[in-house]
């Protein structure tokens, strides 16, 4: 029964007079703490239990024949079915009620020890106050003899826990689905070994080698974060959950430390591969601590729709061997009468942004009436009951576990319409009914799938239970699953998914967005999602036995892994409905899939997606069809782009980013006006990774040491230095001029250049508003606005009262902000003659390292790794985040090439490039960036979609450009820049700043050229020794 446990059992001949009719058997007698339990050894005999409330009495022994008898007024008699080598119920109990005599002669044993311990547990049972410290004092009793069998270990083991002399001996539960099963554990430097007491089976030690050992996963089991799992290579398992709390992390940290000792000769019985198969995944325990990596993978499109949530379950500690926390997966589709389906039409998904006791508005608003007629001091809810519970999960799998079934229902299986025979019928009462909230298991979208057969031959009272009942447009059970699956990892389920994990998984789960969301539960189902379980435990107020009853009927959340929106997908491969059947590792669990592509290549995934094969992108993420720059200081913001106001997160509530039907390298459906003027290669490769990879990087020339700051426009490259000095260079006027600068090896080449003295102090920060207008911020704290046709400064603020940092300005050039170190910002309003500060922002608490402006938005970041967006018309944050380094560089996306929302970028001084959706005020993406090819990072230039190209130094301490694909998030190509400055080899160097110069204007009388090399030019980069190059595309 539920709740009951397994005492002890011993070999015995049953005599059951029944009727002046006796009948003998022989099996094995176990003693339980609920009743009596006779097992014949005869495989085809039915199982008889002897609830203790029926019985009448237990008769003294008989010493002389070792017998007791016992008369009882009703018994239990359990068919079974020999499956294989396996023992299945799939039948209902039968009640038998009248009355009658067993007689127990007991083999082997002393009967009045047998006999007092039965007498003992029976008597127990009409005391239920006392009932649960009887049953300890008896379990104490019995198994205070028992020791581990050290017989059992190789004669080369050494065993690492307690021994029959020590104390502490290590009693574990083994937990299978609605089953425990007691019992002895020990490790040793070779093996884990579960020796069960008593023991039910043929098999008197389980052992898992340490090289077979795959995963230890921690585990909250009940109210108490107190079990491991451990998973084998062969896919096994063992489940093991500890009475106290220190002796699971002893065991732990044993296993850790004999796992990292284990070498490929560790044991001579390694299964093939296995160690490999470990050792490439050594860290994927502390994965379930770092989501992110997965949810990396998941974005580029590495890893499937089914497998990502395979791991949140289980990174939520969500078990298939738990069914109160079962994994839980979502109906994806909501067509299941139809004769034929199609999955390119939305028509035929479900709204993955509502809850399931959301789909219906009626019943909806039953729920919420029925909340709001609760009582004020209490916890409301919207939903007495969980979406995933053991009642669900044994619905779903009755075909296959019919035992789960009738043990949690005494011995019966549920009334007939509970029972689980139609999908679609199913899918209706999720739908209509207050009491069916359920979403699915996982077993719907992988093979085999012969769970929804009865191949059991399960019987109910009402005669034989049907196969499951399928859609029209299901050919059979394996087409079924096929084609749940192709839905689940559709397009159009990739770009709603997000939605789907905030409510379960993320920041929906629970509080005021919960209610907002349509999602709040009873409050017994939040214990332990979001804190200490034993802590959440003490604070509901209740005993612990009581609280995981609750649980098992009520469910309960997984813990929550997301505190903000979920970031979308970045790339959505195409999925072939036969790869189930074709690929078994599609239906495998997500850490046997990690190890695949921990060892697989990417280029070829690259490559694909580069010639428009390999998936589809988010168009919304492009926000410049050219880029846009972030230098050290921030300062190029010349693209001459148009800029429309952005939309706070408040007033633009759209969820996710749209999937459009381009392929990777499409950012853009068609080229505009600012394509045209941006140069043949922007125009004629969009910004692909694939164009940016053919660059080939020429070293120009020096334009002077010690530069703090750098921008150009059309005609000219910009910088200021230390020296209080603006140098004006201008660029070459054609290709061949650019290939003659970069071949020639005289160290005095260089750019033609005009000096102008701005500060006898330094500059420190230089942004362009129009070809000869700048924008000047140096350590006089003030903003100067400087002409370079006239050589004079047109205005000067001292609005500042420390050094001016950092400069930016929009893209349109109609919105300049400044940075500095007595931690303000600063937005400016300016013509080609004035310059007027408009608003201070000041929340910062530290002197301001990067700034950047785009529409309404201002964005900057701090040197104690503070991040803040604002929207300047409200003056309210819009974003506001704590990093784990220094920002450097940040950028803002233009809303006008973004009709979907605006986004942030920002790159950490320890080398991490972070997205945001300041529609969402989410993290969207986190790009590793100093762990390839770059030892450090200075700048960076993104398109906010394809790819991001970082500025920094190589580990060798040369100035070094790499190039990232951001759907695949992967360094995929790096340049190191060497020589051209003149200066010291053994001298550290680094890029520290890179942009895209803007589109040259046309050739007309009286201007220099036509500039033809811009066209070929997409990008331009410079050191901080003042070394320039242009990345060409020749």
């Amino acid at each position: 029964e539920e709740g009951e446990t397994y005492v002890a059992d011993v070999s015995a001949t049953m005599a059951l007079t029944r009727r002046c009719q006796v009948a003998e058997s022989k099996g094995r007698l176990r003693l339980c703490s609920k009743s009596l339990i006779f097992q014949p050894d005869d495989v085809s005999a039915s199982i008889i239990k002897f609830p203790y409330r029926y019985m009448q009495s237990i008769g003294a022994p008989a010493t002389t024949s070792g017998s007791f008898p016992v008369e009882c007024e009703q018994f239990v008699q359990v068919a079974t079915k020999a499956e294989g080598a396996e023992t299945r119920i799939v039948t209902p109990f039968t009640i038998l009620r009248s009355k009658f005599k067993a007689n127990f002669q007991v083999h082997y044993a002393n009967v009045s020890e047998y006999q007092q311990i039965a007498e003992r547990l029976w008597k127990a049972v009409s005391q239920s106050s006392a009932a649960d410290e009887v049953l300890r004092q008896v379990l104490a009793e019995v198994t205070g003899h028992v020791q581990f069998d050290l017989s059992r270990l190789g004669h080369r083991e050494t065993a690492l826990l307690p021994g029959p002399q020590e104390p502490g001996r290590f009693w574990v539960r083994q937990v299978e689905p609605l089953l425990e099963v007691r019992g002895l554990l020990q490790l040793s430097d070779e093996a884990i070994y579960f020796q069960p007491h008593p023991n039910f089976s043929s098999k008197p030690v389980t052992q898992v080698l340490l090289c077979d050992v795959l995963h230890v996963f921690r585990r909250v089991y009940g109210v108490q974060a107190n079990a491991l799992e451990i998973i084998t290579v062969r896919g096994g398992c063992l489940y093991l959950c500890f009475e106290a709390q220190d002796q699971c992390q002893q065991v732990a940290s044993l296993l850790e430390k004999q796992r990292s000792q284990l070498g490929p000769q560790a044991s001579p019985k390694v299964v093939p591969g296995a160690l490999s198969l470990r050792d490439s995944l050594d860290d994927a325990e502390a994965v379930l601590q770092n989501v992110r990596k997965m949810t990396a993978l998941w974005q580029s499109g590495v890893l499937s729709n089914f497998h990502y949530l395979d791991f949140l379950n289980c990174a939520a500690g969500r078990s298939k061997n738990d069914f109160s926390q079962y994994p839980v997966f979502p109906w994806v589709l909501a067509d299941y009468n139809s004769e034929r389906i199609n999955l390119e039409d939305p028509g035929v998904y479900r709204d993955l942004e509502k809850p399931v006791g959301a789909l219906s508005e009626k019943r909806l608003a039953y729920f919420k009436e029925r909340m709001a007629g609760m009582p004020e001091e209490q916890d409301r809810f919207l939903y007495g009951t969980h979406y995933s519970t053991p009642a669900y999960v044994i619905y779903w799998l009755l075909r296959s576990m019919p035992e789960r079934m009738l043990r949690l229902h005494n011995g019966h299986f549920d009334a007939w319409a509970r029972l689980f025979r139609s999908v679609k019928e199913s899918w209706d009462s999720v739908n209509d009914s207050t009491g069916a909230l359920m979403e699915l298991i996982p077993e719907f979208f992988i093979l085999p799938a012969d769970w929804l057969e009865n191949s059991l031959g399960i019987i109910m009272a009402e005669g034989p239970f049907a196969d499951v009942e399928l859609p029209r447009w299901a050919s059979g059970v394996s087409d079924f699953v096929c084609k749940m699956r192709a839905a689940l990892e559709s397009e159009h389920v990739s770009q709603h998914l997000p939605a789907w994990i905030d409510l379960i998984f993320g920041f929906k789960q629970s509080g005021e967005r919960a209610v907002q969301a349509d999602n709040l539960f009873h409050p017994v189902c939040y214990v332990g999602s979001q804190s200490d379980p034993e802590a959440a435990a003490a604070a509901a107020g209740m005993p612990l036995e009581v609280l995981e009853t609750q649980l098992q009927e009520f469910g309960r959340m997984p813990r929550q892994l997301f505190f903000e929106a979920h970031p979308p997908r970045l790339r959505s491969p195409r999925w072939d409905p036969n790869s189930l059947l074709r690929d078994p590792s599609q239906s495998e669990p997500w850490y046997k899939v990690v190890c695949n592509i921990s060892t697989s290549s990417t280029e070829a995934a690259i490559g694909l997606s580069e010639n428009g094969s390999g998936g589809k992108l988010p168009q919304q993420l492009s926000t410049e069809r050219g880029g846009h720059c972030a230098g050290a200081d921030s300062a190029d913001k010349a693209t001459k782009l148009a800029v429309s106001g952005s939309v706070s997160p408040a007033a633009n509530p759209a969820r996710n980013l749209a999937m459009t039907g381009e392929t990777v390298n499409v950012l853009n459906g068609g080229a505009s006006s600012a394509d045209a003027a941006s140069g043949d290669f922007w125009r004629q490769h969009t910004g692909t990774v694939l164009g940016l990879r053919t660059l080939r990087p020429r070293a120009l020339a020096a334009t002077g040491g010690g530069m703090t700051g750098i921008a150009c426009c059309a005609e000219n490259l910009y910088s200021v230095g230390e020296d209080g000095c603006l140098r004006v260079s201008a660029l070459p006027s054609s290709m061949g001029e650019v290939q003659s600068m970069s071949s020639s090896s005289s160290s005095s080449q260089s750019l033609r250049r005009r000096n102008f003295r701005i500060s006898p102090m330094p500059l420190s920060a230089i942004a362009v508003l129009q070809t000869e207008l700048l924008a000047i911020g140096g350590h006089d704290n003030s903003v100067a606005l400087y002409s370079t046709s006239c050589g004079s400064s047109l205005a000067k603020c001292h609005v500042h009262c420390d050094t001016v940092t950092c400069l930016g300005v929009s893209p349109c050039c109609t919105l300049l902000v400044s940075g500095s170190r007595d931690q303000s910002v600063v937005t400016w309003a300016f013509t080609p003659s004035s310059l007027k500060n408009e608003a201070t922002f000041d929340e910062h608490q530290q002197p301001v390292t990067c700034v950047s402006a785009c529409g309404d938005l201002v964005l900057a970041g701090a040197s104690d790794g503070q991040l803040i967006a604002w929207d300047r018309r409200s003056g309210q944050a819009v974003l506001s985040r704590e990093l784990d380094g220094i920002p450097i560089s940040c950028a803002l996306s233009d809303p006008s090439s973004a009709s979907s929302g605006v986004f942030a970028a920002a790159l950490e001084e320890s080398g991490q490039l972070r997205f945001w959706d300041l529609r969402q005020c989410s993290e969207t993406l986190l790009l590793p960036v100093a762990k390839a090819g770059l030892s450090s990072v200075s700048c960076f230039l993104t398109d906010f979609s394809k790819w991001a190209v970082v500025g920094g130094a190589s580990s060798v301490g040369e100035p070094a450009v790499s190039l990232w694909d951001i759907p695949q998030q992967r360094e995929i190509q790096s340049w190191n820049l060497e020589g051209g400055s003149g200066s010291s080899s053994s001298t550290p160097d680094n890029v520290s700043f890179v942009l895209r110069p803007p589109g040259a204007v046309p050739s007309s009388p009286g201007i220099r050229g036509s500039n033809s090399w811009r066209h070929e030019v997409p990008l331009v980069c410079a050191s901080a020794s003042g070394q320039v190059y242009a990345f060409t595309s020749g």
